[in-house]
C-alpha cells in the first residue's frame, strides 16, 4: 500500500510538471507550443469587454467646465474555422454629459468556396442588413491554411518592435495557471512597424501626409497588453488591453488648435484637455464551444452595399 501510495505521488508530480507552470519555459519556446496547440482548433468563442472613462475638460482662466464620456459594452463572438464563419452581437452604451444611448452590434461574416468573405452589418437604427463582399477578392481560407501550424516567433515581433515579456510567476484567471506575456505598444514601435513595411513595399509610407499626421496624434499614445496563456492547453485565455500609461499632450495640442481656429480672438485664453482615466478591454476566450454559425435568411437576403461601416470592436 505505502509502494502504490508513493508511486502515486510520483506519477502526480510527473504530470505537474507536465502540464502546469515551468519557470524554465522560454517566450521562444512557449510560442512553439502555443502554435502547436492552435493547430488543432475547430472553433472559438471571445467575450469582449469595453470600459471608456474620459473628460473633456475647459477653461477660459475664469470658468471651467467638465464635459464626462463613458462608454460600456460587451460583445460576444463565435468563430469557426470549418468553415470560416464569424458572429458577433452585444451593445455598447455611450454617455456624454447626462446624454446616454445604447448601440446594439450585430454582424455575420462568412466566406465562399473561393475563400471571398463577405459582411453582413445590420444598422442599429433601422434594422436593416447590408452586405459587403471582399472587394480585394482576399482569399481567407488560403491565408489560414498558410497561417497554420507556423510556430509564434516573438523574436521575430521584437524586430518589429513588438516586445514581448514572459512574467516569471505564474498569473491566476479564474482558477487557471497560465503564463503572462506582456508588451507596450508605442509610437517607437509604430514608427518601427512602418519602417519594416516600407522596407518590405520600397514604398515610404510616411511621405503620405494623412500617414504622418495620424502618426503626431499617436506620439504620446501607449497601448498596454497582457496575454494570458493557459499553462496547460497552451491556448491564450485573456487578453487585456488599455491606454492608461498615455501621454496625451500631442492630442491636446492638435485640440488645442482645432478649438483656437474655432474660438478666434477668445483662444488665447482657452486651453482644452482630453483626459482618459481608465480606457481598457477585457477578452476572455473558449475554444471548440461553438459547433455551427446559423445565419438567418433575412440575413443572407441582404442588398450588397458600396460601403459598410465596420462595427465598435
Amino acid at each position: 500500500m505505502k509502494k502504490q501510495f508513493l508511486m502515486g505521488l510520483a506519477v502526480a508530480a510527473a504530470a505537474s510538471m507536465l502540464c502546469g507552470f515551468d519557470s524554465a519555459e522560454t517566450i521562444d519556446s512557449l510560442g512553439e507550443k502555443m502554435s502547436a496547440a492552435e493547430a488543432d482548433l475547430q472553433s472559438m468563442s471571445m467575450t469582449m469587454d469595453i470600459n471608456i472613462d474620459a473628460a473633456l475638460n475647459m477653461s477660459d482662466g475664469t470658468n471651467t467646465s467638465n464635459m464626462p464620456v463613458t462608454a460600456a459594452g460587451s460583445l460576444g463572438i463565435d468563430y469557426t474555422l470549418d468553415p470560416i464563419a464569424m458572429k458577433m452581437d452585444g451593445s455598447i452604451d455611450v454617455a456624454a454629459l447626462s446624454e446616454g444611448q445604447t448601440t446594439p452590434v450585430e454582424s455575420y461574416m462568412v466566406t465562399d468556396e473561393d475563400g471571398t468573405m463577405t459582411m453582413y452589418v445590420k444598422d442599429p437604427v433601422s434594422g436593416s442588413w447590408a452586405a459587403q463582399s471582399d472587394p480585394g477578392g482576399i482569399n481567407i481560407k488560403s491565408l489560414m491554411d498558410t497561417a497554420s501550424g507556423q510556430s509564434v516567433s516573438f523574436s521575430e515581433l521584437a524586430e518589429w518592435g513588438l516586445n514581448f515579456e514572459l512574467a516569471p510567476e505564474a498569473a491566476d484567471v479564474n482558477g487557471t495557471e497560465c503564463y503572462m506575456l506582456s508588451c507596450a505598444i508605442d509610437s517607437a514601435t509604430l514608427d518601427t512597424i512602418m519602417q519594416k513595411t516600407s522596407e518590405m513595399t520600397g514604398q515610404d509610407l510616411t511621405a503620405d501626409e494623412n500617414v504622418s499626421l495620424v502618426l503626431s496624434m499617436l506620439d504620446g499614445i501607449v497601448l498596454n497588453m497582457e496575454y494570458y496563456v493557459d499553462a496547460s492547453t497552451y491556448l491564450p485565455v485573456k487578453m487585456h488591453l488599455d491606454l492608461n500609461d498615455s501621454d496625451l499632450s500631442a492630442i491636446n495640442t492638435l485640440i488645442g488648435q482645432l478649438m483656437g481656429s474655432a474660438l478666434g480672438e477668445n483662444a488665447a485664453s482657452t486651453t482644452v484637455e482630453l483626459v482618459l482615466n481608465d480606457t481598457s478591454f477585457d477578452v476572455t476566450i473558449g475554444y471548440n464551444t461553438v459547433d455551427e454559425i446559423v445565419i438567418p435568411d433575412e440575413v443572407l437576403a441582404a442588398p450588397n452595399a458600396d460601403t459598410v461601416a465596420t462595427p465598435a470592436a
